[in-house]
């Protein structure tokens, strides 16, 4: 569910900023060779998966990391002075710092207060907001590498940012996050005392 989500989430936030005329989508330039030859049809379909694999690959690797730090441990290290929605809200903040964006932090605060609500409704589970960044950053590499994505430079920043593949970056990116982060953000804390238990 996650990886899925994270993709038609990018895609979402793609397809709206298309309908705003931001960006065009393409069938990338000649992808195809004219030919009907099967076999070149089939390398160049399996360059777009390995695309695809490696972007997947990459993600997961500095998302599970990442989780673990900002969704993990940083949150209940700061809820321990602070209390728990602080916790949730500070280690947001450095998240979205962490990801060197200036444009992208209010856009990546607001998803990592959307993900901590994900891994409050899961019981503490990350596996959800893992597949979700996952999905949300191989889909963006997907979409940047392969030229399905061409940006129209004639639209003030605010509403695409200088660097248009991060998708938090823009107001429409910014918009699904703050929808997301009000729906799923955690009212209370979890009750790591059941947690145990059921352990």
């Amino acid at each position: 569910m996650g990886l899925i989500g994270g993709v038609i989430l990018v895609v979402s936030i793609q397809s709206v900023n298309s309908l705003l005329g931001c960006v065009s989508w393409s069938w990338p330039s000649n992808p195809l060779p004219s030919s009907l030859d099967l076999v070149a049809r089939l390398k160049v379909y399996g360059k777009l998966l390995v695309f695809a694999v490696r972007g997947i690959a990459t993600a997961t690797g500095i998302v599970l990391i990442e989780e673990l730090v900002f969704r993990s441990w940083l949150p209940d290290e700061i809820a321990a002075d602070f209390g728990y929605h602080w916790g949730i809200i500070i280690s947001g903040l450095a998240f979205s710092l962490f990801q060197r964006s200036l444009m992208a932090i209010p856009g990546l605060w607001l998803l990592s207060l959307a993900l901590s609500g994900i891994r409050h409704r899961n019981e503490g589970s990350l596996s959800v907001p893992i597949g979700l960044r996952t999905g949300i950053m191989a889909s963006s590499f997907v979409l940047q590498t392969s030229g399905f994505l061409i940006y129209k430079a004639n639209h003030p920043l605010w509403v695409t940012e200088a660097y248009p593949f991060q998708p938090f970056s823009g107001v429409v990116g910014v918009a699904f996050a703050l929808l997301l982060a009000t729906i799923v953000y955690p009212r209370q804390p979890l009750d790591h005392k059941n947690l145990k238990e059921e352990l």
